[in-house]
C-alpha cells in the first residue's frame, strides 16, 4: 500500500519511525518536494538544472 504524508518539518527518520511504530514498517520512501522545489514533470531517472531562485529558497 501507498500512503502520503506532509511533514512541514522533518526530522532523522521520522516517518520510519512513525509508521514502524503502527506495525507497518517503510520498504520505501520518496521525497517529492523540498521546500518550493518539486518532482513535478519529472520521469524517473529524469534530472533538471534548478532555477536561481529555487537554490536561493534551499540556501535560505
Amino acid at each position: 500500500s501507498w500512503i502520503e504524508l506532509r511533514l512541514t518539518e522533518g526530522r532523522n527518520r521520522q516517518v520510519r519511525r512513525m509508521t514502524a511504530a503502527v506495525g507497518h514498517p517503510t520498504l520505501r520512501l520518496v521525497r517529492w518536494s523540498i521546500g518550493e522545489v518539486t518532482l513535478a514533470g519529472l520521469q524517473p531517472g529524469q534530472h533538471r538544472v534548478l532555477a536561481t531562485n529555487e537554490i536561493a529558497s534551499l540556501r535560505a
